[in-house]
């Protein structure tokens, strides 16, 4: 959802005289997660005119007014959506594109008009999940690594997650992740968490599957206020999903240690003369905390174009370094498959595209 920070209420006399308030724009949680370990918070309209920054084709878009003490006055609300004054507070578009909205609204006999909005109509866009299950003390590693750096330099899509086993950087549910996903060897790299992506990684293994068409959108905003990590997860799919689960991750990169490497004296290996270990080798994407279950906490149905709204709150390290910290998230099927996934920086909004 955009954060409309200039969100202004104008209100029209003769003669003309402009009063801005400012307002934001924040979720409204359509459907309470279903999580045991994780409850949902209630989130509220706040002041302004709500709506998503994007939206899928032929879903039901329904706008909202809040007036500046909270109350609901949508019913007596217009919505001009294109210039064009729509009939009540719905619309859908069965075409891609952008639209822009503003509302008009009376108070004590005033008329009042919001900014401006933009919402897009899209498609999800499919994206594959790499996970590099990993150890500071393996010397046969860092291919997979550098393999998924230079999947990443040929598609934008990827997202990758290094999940490490018996060193500084491994979490505590690591161990039972593997149990789940059957992963017994390192080096160990799956591709959307259960095709094996085997040596050499070849980049074309990863084609078809960017190729596919996705049937499902998810968006990102996160906030975290010293140690307080707040991450707010929308989802809209063109088709009914059952018995699916949701995977959060927070990832952290450019952390600093040394990293055995078997290949210091293979010739014709990218490692060959760097050093057994590669002293102050800097590792991406880590995994540093599960928000849910490390293998995902179970949805409920999620029904066709319909909003659904998540609310995390976890505290984290203080030694985690902000700008370096990233949300991965990932909706599995009941066999593990990913059937995609979203990345979101921390401190920022990641829209469905």
């Amino acid at each position: 959802m955009l954060n409309f920070t200039n969100n202004k209420f104008i209100k029209i006399m003769r003669p003309p005289l402009v009063y801005t308030l400012i307002f934001i724009l924040i979720y409204s949680c359509s459907k309470p997660e279903s999580f045991n370990d994780l409850p949902a918070q209630q989130h509220t309209l706040l002041p302004g005119l709500n709506v998503e920054s994007s939206y899928l084709k032929d879903q039901l878009i329904s706008f909202n007014m809040i007036d500046s003490e909270g109350n609901n006055i949508t019913s007596s609300t217009s919505f001009i959506v294109d210039n064009q004054l729509i009939n009540g507070n719905t619309i859908s578009y069965d075409e891609l594109g952008n639209h822009e909205v503003y509302a008009d609204y009376t108070i004590d006999s005033q008329i009042y008009s919001t900014d401006l909005l933009v919402f897009n109509i899209v498609e999800p866009i499919n994206k594959v999940v790499v996970e590099d299950y990993t150890g500071t003390w393996c010397g046969y590693c860092p291919p997979v690594a550098h393999a998924i750096y230079e999947l990443k330099e040929v598609y934008d899509n990827i997202i990758s997650v290094g999940i490490h086993n018996n060193d500084e950087l491994t979490i505590d549910q690591e161990s039972d992740l593997r149990s789940e996903l059957g992963i017994s060897g390192f080096p160990s790299a799956r591709l959307n968490r259960t095709i094996s992506w085997l040596d050499p990684y070849q980049i074309s293994d990863v084609n078809s599957l960017l190729s596919e068409e996705n049937d499902v959108a998810i968006s990102i905003n996160s906030t975290l206020e010293n140690i307080e990590l707040g991450v707010d997860l929308r989802i809209v799919s063109n088709v009914e999903l059952v018995n699916h689960k949701l995977v959060i991750y927070l990832v952290e990169s450019n952390l600093i240690y040394d990293q055995s490497n078997y290949f210091n004296y293979v010739e014709d290996s990218y490692f060959y003369n760097l050093g057994n270990p590669i002293e102050n080798y800097s590792h991406q994407d880590v995994l540093r905390k599960s928000i849910t279950n490390i293998s995902g906490n179970a949805l409920d149905i999620i029904q066709p174009l319909n909003d659904y709204k998540f609310n995390f709150n976890v505290q984290i390290n203080p030694d985690f370094v902000v700008e370096n910290l990233a949300i991965v998230a990932i909706v599995v099927d009941s066999n593990n498959n990913a059937i995609n996934s979203q990345l979101g920086v921390v401190n920022s909004f990641q829209d469905f595209n």
